[in-house]
């Protein structure tokens, strides 16, 4: 609850004052929600820079060490494997705790989310309106259905691109660990928006 009010809350007072700017703006819902997702993804660019910063050093450190690591890990076991392997990482100055830095990207995004969810979940402007082939920007596109089944197109369009760019930012990076987050993210964003409001979907789309 005090995350919520700290954090959470004036993210969502921010992007409520940029939608109603660009919809006073445009007159449009769906590019008022295209302009939203934009500003948010200028502001948080500082923060995306650093994040990718710490990601690289990270990966350079780990490459080094990882030689040394592989080889502790053959000749040791047991409690004599993590005393030996905490004595290399103090030589490298180097904490496990230190691997969330490859995470930080993914962890900047959350509270972004989470204010963008409780926002446009519940935006009545959303309601009824079209947009592009989008029907209703404040249902599940539900563009077309197999049997009982509904299937809702945007939410597997957004998986797509979040799995075809991590592919290409991840190509050539060694550690399988990173390009497992980025592919377990995207599955994971593809269950919890799967049916979401066609507006949140489009904005997290865009802003991806």
């Amino acid at each position: 609850m005090l995350f919520y009010y700290l954090v959470i809350y004036p993210i969502k007072q921010i992007l409520e004052i940029f939608y109603l700017f660009f919809e006073e703006l445009t007159r449009s819902s769906g590019i008022s929600v295209i302009g939203l997702s934009f500003v948010v993804t200028l502001c948080c660019l500082p923060l995306y820079i650093i994040a990718e910063s710490w990601q690289e050093k990270e990966r350079i450190l780990e490459d080094s060490m990882r030689p040394g690591v592989k080889r502790i890990k053959k000749a040791f076991r047991g409690d004599e494997q993590f005393m030996m392997l905490n004595a290399f990482y103090s030589q490298h100055h180097y904490h496990p705790i230190m691997a969330l830095r490859s995470s930080f990207g993914l962890l900047i995004q959350i509270p972004f989310f989470m204010a963008a969810y409780s926002f446009l979940s519940h935006l009545p402007n959303l309601n009824g309106v079209k947009f592009l082939f989008i029907r209703d920007m404040g249902s599940p596109d539900a563009m077309f259905s197999i049997g009982s089944f509904t299937v809702n197109v945007l939410p597997i369009a957004m998986t797509i691109i979040n799995c075809v760019s991590g592919a290409i930012y991840s190509y050539g990076h060694k550690d399988k660990r990173e390009k497992i987050q980025i592919y377990v993210s995207a599955l994971v964003f593809l269950v919890i928006l799967y049916n979401s409001p066609a507006g949140l979907v489009m904005y997290w789309t865009m802003n991806n």
